[in-house]
């Protein structure tokens, strides 16, 4: 009876863990932001609506990450909305 209750506590962990390493996975893999709602010939506006890019750097909204994209022709994805567990400096043009 012990040896079953512990193969089941374990078969259990093995699947949270699966389950956790899956949804890491899609948050590196991120969503694609949506860049055809916005003009970025006209540039973008002031608002602060975090977004956090795969890349780890916080873009103040979804425009400044879709013309990000855009000006270094990258593919930076949205990986949450919101701040960045660990944010990185924005690269200078320098």
């Amino acid at each position: 009876m012990k040896v079953a209750g512990v193969f089941l506590l374990l078969s259990l962990a093995l699947c949270f863990y699966q389950g956790n390493a899956e949804m890491d996975a899609a948050a590196f893999r991120g969503t694609e932001p949506s860049c055809d709602n916005f003009n970025l010939r006209r540039g973008c506006t002031r608002e602060f609506e975090p977004i956090c890019g795969t890349d780890d750097i916080l873009y103040s909204n979804e425009c400044l990450l879709c013309l990000h994209n855009l000006q270094r022709s990258s593919h930076v994805r949205i990986k949450n909305r919101g701040m960045c567990r660990t944010p990185r400096a924005y690269p200078t043009g320098n």
